[in-house]
């Protein structure tokens, strides 16, 4: 009877089997209920990218997101063979710390999945402006990152906000070549934003004034951005009150002062990082 029943059925069955453990016994038990898992199945890490056509064709056709970081031979040449047989329905996919490919392997994922709203490409430390120009060709992505993304320039990040108008998340930590005028464009460029990552930038208190008049932001994250001091922190407290959590652990040069005007500025703050700040309070936890 049971063997009878037909696939979309035991599909809601798989719904409500959330421990991995019974999932893979579930698979296990016959070919029939292997097919319903690989049906419902929707993100995928592979090992390699060799087997990865034959996979998507006809074993998980309904994949929306795939995680490529683990592919250790990645490369133009794999990508482009491979992008082909991508689901025409993928969402996401993850790139990070791959460096055997370039823009024309990233082309080649981007012209494949017109439906992309999300690229991971933190830590590929080759990529520069030409990388960025191909992703920005995916005209719905809502988030990108590119930490660490070494080569980035004020041009690769003015190609991404002028392509990705819809953008709300972008992760620009450790590209050390952007400046406050790729920060300017990008406000002017992407409304949308409720997160942004600047970490480590050298980021003056322009690109806050600029930030400060992104009416949804929600988390601003500035971890070890040198140049950012009381009188910046200042212009987020008469920006948008929808920010929720910021993050200036590291900010040799905010203080008490600049964190205060913060918080009475956002009512709806909930999470803020502090660490190694303050250093007026240091003195007072010094050994005697």
């Amino acid at each position: 009877m049971l063997r009878d029943l037909p696939l979309d059925l035991w599909i809601q069955v798989l719904d409500h089997l959330p421990d991995p453990a019974d999932l893979k016994s579930f698979r296990l038990a016959s070919r029939r209920l292997l097919r319903a898992e690989s049906l419902r199945r929707r993100s995928l890490r592979p090992l390699r990218l060799h087997p990865l056509p034959r996979l998507l064709r006809h074993r998980y056709p309904n994949i929306d997101s795939l995680d490529l970081s683990l592919c250790a031979s990645l490369s133009d040449s794999s990508l482009l063979s491979a992008a082909p047989s991508f689901p025409p329905a993928l969402r996401s996919i993850d790139l990070s710390r791959s460096v055997g490919i370039s823009w024309k392997g990233l082309d080649a994922v981007v012209s494949s999945c017109p439906l992309i709203e999300r690229v991971d490409l933190s830590h590929c430390v080759g990529f520069g402006d030409r990388e960025a120009a191909a992703v920005a060709n995916a005209g719905g992505l809502r988030e990108v990152r590119l930490d660490k993304c070494l080569h980035v320039t004020d041009v690769g990040l003015a190609k991404v906000a002028v392509g990705c108008a819809r953008l709300e998340r972008l992760g620009i930590k450790w590209c050390m070549e952007i400046s406050d005028i790729g920060i300017e464009l990008l406000v002017k460029k992407c409304p949308e934003l409720k997160l942004l990552d600047v970490s480590y930038l050298k980021l003056t208190n322009r690109s806050l004034q600029a930030i400060s008049s992104l009416e949804k932001l929600e988390d601003l994250c500035m971890t070890g951005c040198p140049c950012i001091d009381d009188e910046g922190l200042r212009f987020l407290k008469n920006g948008s009150s929808s920010l929720r959590s910021i993050d200036v652990s590291r900010c040799d040069n905010v203080t008490s002062s600049g964190l205060i005007s913060v918080i009475d500025g956002h009512k709806y703050l909930q999470t803020i990082n502090i660490g190694d700040c303050f250093p007026e309070l240091a003195p007072s936890f010094s050994p005697s």
